[in-house]
């Protein structure tokens, strides 16, 4: 055992933090990587917009040991998706060591999963916090036969239960989709009240509630989070995500995440579908693989019923999903017929993964990432580091270049470039709107800059499938958003 999970570390490891800084930062990496600073100088206050705190928190200390660069603002999701890849191990207790060891590779290699732990985002500290949190309460749930709901004491399992409820708190002062998962949580485990003690619980919840006010309040010294209901964080992130998916601000079909996991998991698919048709028939009587599998459909059909369709939430889809993959191989009773299974499901993922994160890791063409920033931006910032730039766009547009340029004699100007004249030898960037109304008589275009490109793929080309798995080619056509860059004389 201890060999296989060498090896899947290894393989973690490598998958997460090979040609780490390669990729330039997205457009959310730069919005966080703006927002830390605002932590760093004291005056950061919570928006769900941007989530946090503890994201924050956790992102500053390589930041303030290393200095901001693509690197140290990637480094502790990295190293969280590697640990991670280690969870299912700890769940061989409940699923075996075989199904321990599959899930365990299978999200070693995962190709949504590797990306979201080589990206400045707290969805990878979400699912390690989460996958830990399904560990310690099934280890605080072994025990259970002396327990009374009513009995107030304390006793070692209690450890246990108050480390799930650490890992919730975090959690929760990570990102929003606490709540959603907390209610799903809740709906499992509560046909299991009776197995806890109500001491056990009372002071598990005081340590969540502690932990969950101090990182709101900026350790309490900012307390309108905990005096102003309207401030107060679960009233906030509720009401705004709510809002967002009423106007379905980033829709897409309800199937958007069975389409997603299809390209790149299939077979794990099908072979976590088999896991469950085998707990159906009650082949598989353990409660824990029953959890896995309401945590797998339950987070599946809530996020698919969400207006707000993006890959990084299939990392919470994938991870249960690779755990039920796992059990499912394992109860394959032909010995070579299991082999060929966790090979294809293996492989299969181990191919998507190479594509979407070493090979070309701002290939648009990938449904696993969004909205990725192309070299362009990167290449245009090291070029002009010496050079005054004014760059004409819309608020919102600007991200990642502002990053980018931030050390720059750059300036963002939102308002219209009719009439401006530019001293000689600046670099004047427009965006395609403006580039129709400026002024040309004494510029010199330079080239067009390439900030970041997508595909609409979930109405996808069907006969364009093979060249997307061959040569990894755009299901539907790809579009960017170009700025055109002009050198005044």
């Amino acid at each position: 055992m201890r060999k296989w999970i060498a090896a899947t570390l290894i393989i973690a490891a490598l998958f997460r933090l090979l040609h780490l800084s390669n990729p330039p930062l997205f457009f959310d990496e730069s919005i966080h990587a703006a927002i830390l600073k605002t932590l760093l100088s004291g005056s950061y206050k919570y928006n769900p917009a941007y989530h946090g705190p503890f994201l924050y928190y956790l992102l500053s200390l390589p930041v303030y040991m290393l200095g901001e660069n693509e690197f140290s603002l990637r480094i502790l999701p990295a190293i969280a998706g590697v640990l991670t890849s280690a969870i299912p191990i700890l769940y061989r207790r409940y699923i075996g060591d075989e199904a321990a060891i599959f899930s365990s590779l299978l999200v070693a290699v995962s190709p949504i999963i590797v990306n979201y732990s080589r990206f400045c985002r707290a969805d990878i500290f979400q699912l390690l916090l989460t996958a830990l949190f399904a560990y310690f309460i099934f280890r605080y749930l072994e025990n259970v036969k002396e327990r009374r709901l009513r009995e107030v004491r304390f006793e070692r399992s209690t450890v246990y239960l108050v480390a799930s409820f650490v890992c919730l708190a975090l959690f929760a002062t990570l990102k929003e989709t606490f709540y959603p998962f907390a209610v799903i949580f809740i709906l499992f485990f509560l046909f299991d009240i009776k197995k806890f003690r109500l001491g056990d619980l009372l002071a598990s919840s005081v340590v969540f509630l502690v932990i969950y006010a101090a990182f709101y309040t900026n350790f309490f010294t900012y307390t309108a989070p905990l005096t102003n209901f309207s401030e107060f964080p679960a009233v906030k992130a509720v009401s705004y995500w709510k809002y967002q998916h009423d106007i379905a601000r980033i829709a897409g079909p309800w199937y958007y995440y069975i389409e997603l996991i299809s390209l790149y998991d299939f077979p794990a698919l099908i072979m976590a579908a088999f896991a469950i048709f085998l707990k159906v028939k009650g082949r598989e009587s353990e409660e824990f693989v029953s959890f896995i599998a309401f945590w797998f459909l339950a987070s599946l059909i809530f996020f698919s019923y969400m207006q707000e369709k993006v890959p990084w939430l299939a990392v919470h889809v994938l991870f249960p999903m690779y755990i039920l993959a796992g059990i499912g191989i394992s109860k394959i009773e032909r010995k070579r017929l299991k082999i060929v299974a966790a090979l294809f499901c293996l492989l299969f993922a181990t191919y998507g993964s190479v594509a979407v994160n070493l090979v070309n890791p701002v290939n648009p063409a990938e449904p696993a990432l969004y909205l990725p920033t192309q070299y362009d931006v990167r290449e245009f910032a090291e070029k002009t580091k010496n050079d005054t730039i004014y760059i004409f766009t819309n608020i919102g547009e600007y991200w990642p270049l502002a990053w980018y340029l931030e050390d720059h004699k750059a300036y963002f100007i939102t308002s219209s470039v009719e009439g401006r004249t530019f001293h000689k030898g600046s670099y004047v960037v427009v965006n395609q709107t403006n580039d129709m109304h400026l002024d040309k008589e004494l510029l010199e275009h330079e080239g067009t800059m390439v900030v970041r490109c997508w595909t609409f793929w979930t109405k996808p080309d069907l006969w364009r499938i093979p060249e997307f798995f061959i040569w990894r080619r755009p299901l539907t056509d790809v579009a960017c958003m170009n700025f055109s860059v002009y050198i005044a004389r």
